[in-house]
């Protein structure tokens, strides 16, 4: 099992796209990566320029076949203009 965050900022003005952006991309993930156990996105509180996306994967090489996929590469495709740089990803270990 891994697990991870991912925090995309976005531009100012941008906020809207990648919200849109980030909803459409979890309803794909949930239909088509069975090994995919969670896949939610969620905007800070307190900054509306910070989406978080919690994931949770049956075994690592999920995660790195999540990244390879065709929707994954054409979400970052997306938001790649809307967003200040590549996601902050902090990968996380299920505490047994």
């Amino acid at each position: 099992m891994i697990g991870l965050v991912a925090v995309l900022t976005t531009k100012p003005g941008m906020e809207e796209k990648v919200a849109r952006a980030a909803v459409k991309m979890a309803e794909t993930v949930r239909k088509e990566e069975k090994e995919c156990l969670l896949y939610d996105p969620f905007i800070a509180a307190d900054n509306p320029s910070e989406i978080y996306i919690l994931e949770k994967y049956t075994r690592p090489e999920a995660l790195d076949e999540h990244r390879k996929l065709p929707h994954y590469l054409a979400f970052r495709e997306t938001i790649k203009d809307a967003v200040t740089g590549p996601p902050q990803v902090t990968l996380l270990k299920l505490l047994e």
